[in-house]
C-alpha cells in the first residue's frame, strides 16, 4: 500500500513539474490575442517614371514580428482614378518583410494600400508616392491642381451602428450604419462589411446599399458569439477608410 502511495505521489509531482515547465516555455503563445496587428510600410516617397520600385510592409503584433499572415495584398492607384486600381499579392516574407516590385509607367501621385489579414485581424495603411519630375515642380510652385482634390487620408471617419444592439444567430439581420467624416454624412460611397470571428482564416464580405442616409446590409450570422466587423468606405474622390467594430450575436 505504501509502495502504491509513493508511486501516486511521484506521478503527481512529475505532472506538476511538467505543467510548470510548459508554462515557463510558453513564450510565443503568451502574446495577447486581443493585441492588434500593426503594419509599417516601406516605400520611397519619390520615383522616376518607368523606374522599378520595391514596396514592402513589416507586420507586428506587440513586440512579435508576424511572418504568418494569411494575406498581404498591395493595392495601387493613381490619384483621381481609384476605379482603375491594381492589386498585387505579396509572396512569403523575406527578412521578415512582405514586398513586391512595381513599375510606375506614368507620372503622377499614386496611393498604395497594404491590405494585411493576419491572426484574425485586418489592417490597411495607405502611403503616397510621387512619380516624375513635372509633378514635383507643380507642387513646388504652389499651384492648386485637381490632383490633390478630395478627402485626406487619416481624416476622422466614423461608422455608427444603427441596428438593434442585439443580433440573433441563424436569422437574416439588417445591419445599418451612419457613415460620416468630421460629423458630416458621407453620401454616394461604396460601403462593404468585412465580417469574421476571431481566429477565422476566412472572411465574409457584404455590400451595403445607401438608403435615407444610412448604409444597410443583410447578413446571417451562423452561430452566436462575438464578431469582428470592419466597415470599408470608399468614394470616387480617393476616400479609402475603414472603421473596426465588434458586435455580439446571441
Amino acid at each position: 500500500m505504501k509502495k502504491i502511495s509513493g508511486i501516486f505521489l511521484l506521478s503527481l509531482l512529475l505532472t506538476a513539474c511538467g505543467q510548470t515547465e510548459e508554462k515557463d516555455g510558453q513564450t510565443s503563445d503568451n502574446n495577447d490575442p486581443e493585441q492588434p496587428i500593426e503594419v509599417e510600410m516601406e516605400m520611397a516617397e519619390k520615383a522616376e517614371q518607368g523606374e522599378e520600385v520595391e514596396i514592402g510592409a513589416f507586420v507586428t503584433q506587440g513586440e512579435e514580428k508576424v511572418t504568418d499572415a494569411n494575406e498581404v495584398l498591395f493595392e495601387i492607384w493613381k490619384e483621381g482614378d481609384k476605379a482603375e486600381s491594381e492589386e498585387f499579392l505579396a509572396e512569403e516574407p523575406e527578412d521578415e518583410k512582405y514586398s513586391i516590385t512595381h513599375t510606375f509607367e506614368e507620372e503622377g501621385i499614386y496611393h498604395v494600400t497594404a491590405h494585411v489579414t493576419a491572426r484574425g485581424m485586418h489592417s490597411m495603411p495607405t502611403e503616397e508616392i510621387t512619380v516624375g519630375q513635372s509633378v514635383e515642380k507643380t507642387e513646388d510652385n504652389g499651384e492648386e491642381t485637381d490632383i490633390h482634390a478630395g478627402h485626406q487620408h487619416g481624416s476622422p471617419v466614423t461608422a455608427d451602428l444603427q441596428s438593434p444592439s442585439e443580433l440573433k444567430a441563424g436569422e437574416e439581420m439588417e445591419i445599418s450604419f451612419q457613415v460620416a467624416e468630421e460629423g458630416e454624412p458621407i453620401r454616394n460611397a461604396r460601403v462593404r462589411l468585412e465580417i469574421w470571428q476571431k481566429g477565422d482564416e476566412t472572411r465574409e464580405w457584404v455590400d451595403a446599399e445607401e438608403e435615407s442616409g444610412l448604409y444597410i446590409a443583410s447578413h446571417t450570422f451562423e452561430e452566436s458569439g462575438d464578431y469582428m466587423m470592419t466597415v470599408h468606405i470608399e468614394d470616387e474622390e480617393d476616400l479609402h477608410e475603414h472603421v473596426d467594430k465588434m458586435v455580439s450575436v446571441k
